[in-house]
């Protein structure tokens, strides 16, 4: 199944778990074109680079769909990139 590319900021609620000596941060609601959408699954969740800002990637599930989001440490901007499945409905 091909993505639907959104890319643009939305609206995110998301908690700060402890762990030992590190924090963890996981988007737990996304807000996208007034539809809040509750994430129940972290697929996958790294830090990478784009040019020279740390962008955190998080592939995410409601149970539906899957999501992708990004966010800028620096601007602190959320970016919905894609939404993968069948279930959703633009």
């Amino acid at each position: 199944m091909e993505p639907i590319y959104i890319n643009k900021p939305i609206e995110v609620v998301a908690t700060f778990n402890f762990k030992d000596t590190r924090s963890i941060c996981l988007p737990v609601k996304i807000k996208y074109q007034n539809k809040i959408t509750e994430l129940t699954e972290l697929g996958l969740r790294h830090p990478t680079k784009k040019g020279n800002r740390s962008i955190h990637v998080f592939d995410m599930s409601d149970g539906n769909n899957d999501y992708r989001l990004e966010f800028d440490s620096e601007t602190l901007i959320w970016k919905l990139i894609y939404i993968t499945n069948f279930n959703y409905h633009a």
